[in-house]
């Protein structure tokens, strides 16, 4: 995983600041996903049975594509702990279809135990449509 640009500017996190990554899910990667959390629907990991579904070909789980956030938050802010993840799934994402998730700093506030980060979680197609919207928070 390749992750572009940085939620830090000089060491500390600032609002504006952004992360992006690539990916592409492959089906071996959905299947194995289903395997781990037991979703196994057919729409998933059955090619046969997804091709004549409205979407036409498997697609990824929501869930799965949004672990994309905690790859970058996990390497962009070592340390951090996720606090929430609002999701909104907007689109399908198929696979074998490069998807870029990004995530922009829209509030940086002192609390108790460090600092809370709220970020805007997105996953766009490659046409630019949205596929996951949603807003995360991380203490630092």
């Amino acid at each position: 995983f390749h992750i572009d640009g940085s939620l830090l500017s000089n060491g500390t996190i600032v609002v504006g600041q952004k992360s992006t990554l690539r990916h592409t899910f492959t089906q071996e990667n959905v299947n194995t996903f289903a395997t781990l959390c037991g979703d196994d629907n057919p729409l998933h990991v059955n090619p046969e049975v997804a091709k004549n579904s409205m979407f036409k070909g498997t697609i990824v789980h929501g869930i799965f594509v949004s672990s994309l956030f905690s790859s970058i938050l996990g390497r962009s802010l070592p340390g951090a702990v996720y606090a929430s993840q609002s999701l909104q799934f907007k689109k399908p994402v198929l696979t074998g279809t490069p998807v870029t998730a990004t995530i922009e700093v829209q509030e940086v506030s002192d609390k108790k135990k460090g600092i809370l980060a709220t970020m805007k979680t997105v996953v766009t197609l490659e046409d630019g449509s949205i596929a996951v919207d949603g807003e995360g928070k991380v203490l630092l």
